[in-house]
């Protein structure tokens, strides 16, 4: 759905529709070489202000897409107790 909805964007964007049908063969083109990225490429792309076939290229090249499945796993993180971290007591 992401994946849909960031193909509609793409042609709201453009004022030329040649300009559009590029890029959304160009996001095909993609979607075919990384068919299990896409969809985390395209969420990861509505959440900016550009719409074009290079922002979810540059997110597929740079392997951002894996990065916030990696970061929901690390939501409940907690710094672990030792001796030497101190507080927050530590700093008034």
């Amino acid at each position: 759905s992401a994946t849909r909805e960031y193909f509609q964007k793409v042609m709201d964007s453009k004022l030329i529709i040649d300009q559009s049908y590029q890029a959304c063969l160009g996001l095909l083109r993609l979607a075919s070489l990384y068919p299990d990225r896409i969809e985390a490429a395209c969420q990861r792309g509505l959440k900016g202000h550009r719409f074009n076939y290079m922002v979810i290229k540059n997110i597929l090249d740079n392997k951002m897409d894996m990065l916030e499945k990696d970061d929901r796993s690390t939501v409940g993180y907690t710094i672990p107790l030792h001796r030497n971290i101190r507080g927050a007591d530590e700093y008034k």
